[in-house]
């Protein structure tokens, strides 16, 4: 139950140990009145502190917020050693950090995908002139064979 300046206060709901994956499972409670949801990236620093673990061995899984309170219930996941941290755990939770702070970047990368787009459209069109050109040529070869079977027969 730890008080970090007068933003957000922290209260720990339920502790579980799970031998079997080798962490703990704690539900906190985050009050933060008058504010956003914090972000993950904001709520590691004071995770470290009222858990008492380092900033690595902390994996926040999910974050609930309740409507209209001021509060989030978060799940979040300690491990005792680096080597137990699941990978796919700890790269899930660093693109969503990198998410809310990349927020800018995101818009100009889709720019650049639509004139990609545009691109493909115009090629598109090309093709089907070559199909006509091939129709053309079959169609050519057919009436040369025409005549000489004519003329064979």
């Amino acid at each position: 139950m730890g008080k970090v300046g007068v933003i957000m206060t922290v209260k720990i709901v339920d502790q579980k140990k799970n031998p079997l994956l080798k962490r703990e499972e704690v539900y906190v409670i985050f009050e933060h009145p008058d504010k956003a949801t914090p972000s993950r990236k904001d709520m590691l620093p004071v995770l470290e502190k009222s858990l008492k673990t380092k900033k690595d061995l902390i994996i926040i899984d999910k974050i609930f917020s309740i409507r209209g309170r001021g509060e989030s219930k978060v799940h979040v996941f300690t491990y005792s050693k680096k080597e137990d941290v699941p990978k796919d755990k700890l790269e899930k939770m660093q693109r969503r950090m990198e998410r809310k702070t990349k927020g800018e970047a995101k818009p100009e990368e889709k720019k650049e995908e639509s004139p990609k787009e545009e691109k493909k459209e115009e090629e598109k069109p090309e093709e089907p002139e070559k199909k006509e050109e091939v129709k053309e040529e079959e169609s050519e070869e057919k009436k040369e064979e025409g005549p000489a079977k004519e003329e064979k027969g």
